[in-house]
């Protein structure tokens, strides 16, 4: 997995995104209208799946 640096939280420290970029980036090349993907449409495509599983677990639990 890779992680990105993606931001500073509040106390100045660096928020990582602990998810597979690779991974994320061969599934959104799989779609034909893409022809290529740049680092930060990457990187914001991993941070809404991350927001996404986060609402999910909090209405879940």
């Amino acid at each position: 997995m890779a992680d990105v640096a993606v931001g500073k939280d509040k106390c100045g420290e660096q928020r990582l995104v602990s998810l597979p970029l690779s991974r994320i980036r061969v599934i959104m090349k799989s779609s034909p209208e893409v022809s290529s993907i740049n680092q930060e449409a990457l990187v914001l495509t991993a941070k809404a799946t991350l927001y996404v599983f986060k609402i999910y677990y909090q209405r879940r639990f």
